[in-house]
This record gives C-alpha cells, structure tokens and sequence, in this order.
C-alpha cells in the first residue's frame, strides 16, 4: 500500500525551500552574470562554485517536489510565498518594496534579490502554485481511496450482503432446482400439498424424456 500523502508538511517545507531558493538563487545568479557580462571572464575559471550552487540549490528543490508524500505542498508553498514577494515587489510603493527586498538578502552581502526585481520569481511561483493545487487535489482523492481499502465505510457495498465465498460486490447467481433437467416441464402442484414440496421425485437413472416402466409409445403393443 503507498504511503498516504502528506501536503501540510510539504508546506512548511516549500516555503523553507522557496525562501531558500531565492536567496540562494539571487545571490549565485548575479555572480554569474558579474563574472560573464561584466569582466567577461570565463564561468568554468572565475565562476564555476557559482554555478554549481545554483545547480544544487535547484536540485534540492526539485527532489523535496518530487516525493510523493510532501511534493504537493512543497510546491504550493514554495510557489505561494514567490508569487506574493514577486507581487509585493513589484506593486508596492518603493520604500516597501526595498525593505521586502532586504529580507531576501543574503546576511554579509549586498546582493540584491534580482530574481523579486525582475520579475522571474513571480512567473515561477505562478506556476509551481497552479501546479501545486493541482496535485494536492489528487493527492486527497488518493488518501480518500486509501481509507475506503483500509476498512473505511464505502455506500457502494453496504447494501450488497457479503455471501460466503463471494467478494464485495458480487452478484448473487440464481441456484436451479434440483430436480429441473433442460426441457423438463414443471409438474403443477396438486391441491393440499404444501407449497414449494416437488410432487414426485425423479425416478434413479431416468433421463430427460425416459418413461416410466408399464407406459407405451403410440403405436405399441402392450406386453402380452
């Protein structure tokens, strides 16, 4: 049985991760782009510990979205808390939009947190919350479909009586008489026998269509 999904710890989760992904982000893209449009020296001498920060950073984030359990959430809060700061930034009047800034600031530096300014972290957290909300939604139909196999109640077989060797479910087959063969007419039940008692039992080793000892055929003789 998989393991029921858990979108609340994804949340706090992304947006732990999403706060981290643009700090650390922001911080490493505008080294990058100092060293290749500023100095125009080359990434793999003077910018490779950049690089691969921003490679693992997106890694990070994008293995804790993977987990079937706490993908969901972490999407949603990762994408929730960009696309507010993204808006924030970009709305508000500048002395708050720069104090929101600060907070994205990484301690000892004066990075500015381009990926708020630019308009990329909006865009991104977009998507990743529409994305989110998408697969939280399937995430609670499968935890819902969980508990109905884990003994939960399910309408659609309390009214079905659970029959010895039959599963949930099961159609109830209809059992033929005993003594009906294939074409056999039903004999009609005679005046004070009890309702539902055969009137006469199959002779041992008759067959459809056999008659009875001292009966003739049309035609016969009758022994002498």
């Amino acid at each position: 049985m998989p393991a029921k999904p858990n979108p609340v710890l994804g949340l706090v989760l992304g947006i732990i991760v999403g706060y981290a992904g643009i700090v650390g982000g922001s911080y490493a893209g505008t080294r990058l782009a100092v060293a290749r449009q500023v100095r125009f020296d080359s990434i793999i001498e003077h910018g490779l510990q950049w690089l691969l920060m921003l490679a693992a950073i997106a890694a990070v984030v994008g293995l804790l979205m993977a987990f079937r359990t706490i993908g969901a959430g972490v999407m949603v809060g990762a994408g929730a808390l960009m696309t507010v700061a993204g808006l924030v930034v970009l709305l508000a009047p500048i002395r708050a939009a720069y104090d929101v800034i600060k907070l994205f600031q990484l301690p000892g530096s004066r990075t500015v947190a381009y990926m708020l300014t630019d308009g990329s972290a909006l865009f991104l957290g977009i998507v990743l919350l529409i994305a989110g909300i998408g697969r939280w939604a399937g995430d609670a139909k499968t935890t819902r479909a969980l508990r109905g196999e884990s003994g939960g109640y399910n309408p659609a077989y309390a009214a079905q009586p659970q029959q010895w060797g039959g599963y949930p479910g099961q159609q109830q087959q209809p059992q033929p008489h005993p003594q009906a063969y294939p074409g056999q007419p039903q004999q009609a039940q005679q005046p004070g026998q009890p309702q539902g008692q055969p009137q006469d039992r199959q002779q041992p080793g008759a067959y459809p269509g056999q008659q009875p000892p001292g009966n003739t055929f049309p035609g016969q003789q009758p022994p002498r």
